[in-house]
């Protein structure tokens, strides 16, 4: 099965045609990596091939994403942020062959100052808001940590070929501390709530409403559909004036 597997991954690494719509029907279930990452790159690759622009990966916690980005885009530099200081600390082992990436211990949000990150017993899934009722992750513990604005920090920036967003319901809060951010930004790839994992958490809809405002279109969804239903999605958005 194993080899199976690894053969299915070969087919759709290389043509990245027939074996797309493959993806989309067994994700999850079979594929270790994210297509929404791999759609991304194809997009930056056709249209974006020689910007330099940074690429800004909120929510990076253990690196993954940003080791996933360096190693395809070695030209770009990355900057991930990560609050949790557990998930950064394995972080920052994990880049250390990568000279392009420059992984910080903060959280991003619509002001600056302090938060409580709330950390749950999957981490990946930890939040500025508390989970809701659900049996995909529960509650563990809590650590307050520093947060800042995209604008505050990126101010003197002026070409950013992407912003990830994976923050577990803050991505509205992260949009809002970043409306001049995102007038340099070409691409965003964002997580999209459909229901309410967090209480308090941004759905669909407002993500959506803020980034069409500032001169994004959706280039492209992917669906994180199970057997309860769709209850998030990834979407890839192009800010227009640079498409």
């Amino acid at each position: 099965m194993r080899a199976f597997v690894d053969f299915l991954i070969r087919i759709y690494l290389l043509p990245l045609k027939l074996s797309k719509r493959l993806a989309l029907y067994l994700k999850g279930n079979i594929f270790g990596y994210d297509e929404h990452f791999v759609i991304a790159i194809d997009v930056i690759k056709r249209k974006f091939n020689k910007d330099r622009g940074i690429i800004i990966d909120v929510g990076a916690y253990d690196a993954d994403s940003a080791i996933y980005l360096a190693r395809r885009l070695p030209q770009n530099r990355i900057i991930a942020f990560e609050p949790n200081p557990v998930a950064f600390e394995r972080g920052m082992r994990m880049i250390r062959p990568f000279g392009n990436i420059d992984l910080k211990n903060i959280g991003l949000s619509n002001e600056g100052g302090e938060k409580t990150l709330h950390v749950t017993d999957n981490e990946v899934s930890s939040s500025f808001y508390e989970a809701a009722n659900t049996l995909e992750f529960r509650p563990a513990t809590t650590v307050n940590v520093k947060v800042d604005t995209l604008d505050n920090l990126f101010k003197s920036q002026t070409n950013i070929l992407l912003l990830k967003l994976d923050v577990q319901g803050s991505e509205l809060n992260v949009l809002m501390g970043g409306v001049d951010v995102l007038s340099k930004t070409k691409l965003v790839l964002t997580e999209m709530n459909v229901v309410d994992l967090y209480n308090g958490g941004c759905l669909y809809y407002e993500v959506d409403e803020i980034l069409r405002k500032n001169n994004f279109m959706i280039y492209s969804t992917i669906s994180n559909y199970n057997k309860d239903g769709v209850k998030y999605y990834d979407a890839l958005y192009i800010n227009s004036t640079f498409n």
